[in-house]
């Protein structure tokens, strides 16, 4: 299932939902994915790439994973998925 961000309709980002994972898509690339395994929250962050990314990673935080911040974003990127 597709959903854009909400009160973002027109940012072209969109979080796509398969079961138990959660993709941020930016533009048309993967950016971060939230998944559940064994009872762990695994996030991974694939760049920050541009500062409109970054304000799409923020505002995907604060709608999907509120326990968390864009700094705690970028301080897993490139490092594959990492339990949080």
């Amino acid at each position: 299932m597709m959903r854009r961000l909400t009160g973002h309709e027109y940012a072209q980002a969109a979080v796509y939902e398969n079961g138990n994972q959660l993709d941020l898509i930016s533009y048309i690339t993967r950016v971060v994915t939230v998944k559940h395994e064994n009872g762990k929250r695994m996030i991974e962050c694939t760049g920050l790439y541009s500062r409109t990314t970054i304000k799409h990673i923020g505002w995907f935080c604060r709608e999907y994973i509120p326990d968390l911040t864009y700094y705690d974003i970028k301080n897993i990127v490139g490092k594959g998925f990492v339990a949080i």
